[in-house]
């Protein structure tokens, strides 16, 4: 069994447990924000990609594709089927770079900023969580997951 701290040694050991903390949660917030960051950027590659195909391209993809239509239709025809070709290749390179861009454009749902709250909430002696409430409170919480988990087994 372990020795039991004297409570001045406790309390002297509190400044380096919230230095700690602070250099532990800015490290997970740099995590966070580096994987984001690069999903974007893989998202905007791919957009711009796309838009170079469609701008650098598109006057020899017309041409050859009008061309190899116009052998089985007629011009109007065959113009508006090297247009639709042109389209949807665009479209399967912009749409998953767009959503890539979208879905990781959302920096307010990173968990380490809600872990900072938490942190300067306890700090100020406003409970465990931005709602106010006592770290105590996860106790009773804990106890019925526990419960109800071993119901789950039976």
């Amino acid at each position: 069994m372990s020795e039991r701290k004297r409570l001045g040694d406790l309390i002297s050991e509190v400044p380096g447990q919230i230095t700690s903390l602070l250099k532990a949660e800015i490290a997970n917030l740099k995590a966070e924000v580096t994987g984001k960051v690069k999903g974007i950027g893989i998202g905007a590659v791919l957009l711009i990609v796309a838009v170079v195909f469609a701008l650098y391209m598109v006057g020899w993809l017309f041409a050859a594709g009008f061309h190899a239509w116009q052998l089985l239709f007629p011009e109007w025809a065959a113009a508006l089927l090297t247009a639709a070709s042109l389209l949807v290749i665009i479209l399967i390179l912009a749409i998953p770079g767009a959503l890539m861009v979208m879905k990781n454009a959302k920096f307010g749902d990173m968990r380490s900023v809600g872990s900072i709250k938490e942190d300067v909430n306890m700090a100020r002696g406003l409970g465990h969580a931005a709602d106010g409430t006592s770290p105590l409170d996860d106790l009773d919480a804990r106890e019925d997951l526990k419960a109800k988990n071993e119901e789950g087994d039976r």
